[in-house]
């Protein structure tokens, strides 16, 4: 177990948010601690519950507590750990005014794979499984879910979510705020419009427009938001 003052150097992770995915984030700090990473959990902020253990994680207070502590922890770095992407775009939004310098953790877990010429916004999450292969694009707040896939020379918005088993092929263009369903495929050349939800198991052959539902094999648009 590393000494007090050891920890006292460390990144110190605070995750936004308290729900199922927020429970995968804190074990994935866990497992990059134990894989030598100098890093430990501070716990979670939720605004919709009260402190205390929550199951697997621990809420420390609610997300005003972060101008708090980004003066007590001279190390604090955050990850809002919301699957939808609107209410992650607005935590990000709030956390951005505080006017934090460097206060994003982009998180790979220890089995995830990026290959070359990879690039990763702040807040982007990368978990168990995920593949990135090579000269891609990621930006900001994104979600890669466990065994999730991003192939060769495709561009990914920021607060986009693709979900567990999702896969978007090569030179494939995934607008701001999309949400991948599980298990769904967006073949090669292929864009997705900003915001657009791609249901689970979809096969998207053809692009899609913003800010519409697309579910099916092939998908087809069956509402506009």
């Amino acid at each position: 177990m590393p000494s007090p003052a050891a920890q006292s150097g460390d990144i110190a992770v605070l995750v936004i948010g308290a729900g199922g995915h927020a429970a995968e984030v804190c074990s994935y700090v866990g497992d990059l601690r134990r894989a030598g990473a100098a890093m430990r959990l501070l716990g979670c902020v939720d605004d919709g519950k009260p402190v205390g253990r929550c199951g697997p994680v621990e809420i420390i207070g609610d997300v005003s507590m972060l101008e708090q502590l980004a003066r007590t922890e001279p190390r604090l770095r955050c990850i809002v750990a919301v699957g939808d992407n609107a209410t992650r775009k607005r935590l990000a939004e709030r956390v951005d005014a505080l006017g934090v310098p460097d206060i994003w953790l982009t998180l790979r877990h220890p089995a995830a794979l990026v290959g070359l010429d990879v690039t990763l916004g702040p807040g982007t999450c990368l978990a168990p499984g995920s593949i990135i292969t090579a000269r891609v694009r990621v930006g900001a707040h994104v979600i890669l879910n466990v065994n999730a896939s991003i192939s060769h020379d495709a561009v990914v918005g920021d607060f986009v979510n693709l979900n567990p088993g999702a896969a978007a092929a090569g030179n494939t263009r995934l607008g701001d705020g999309c949400y991948i369903g599980a298990g769904a495929t967006v073949i090669d050349k292929v864009s997705v419009g900003e915001w657009t939800i791609v249901g689970a198991g979809a096969a998207v052959v053809r692009d899609l427009p913003p800010n519409v539902t697309a579910v099916g094999v092939p998908a087809r648009v069956i509402k506009q938001r």
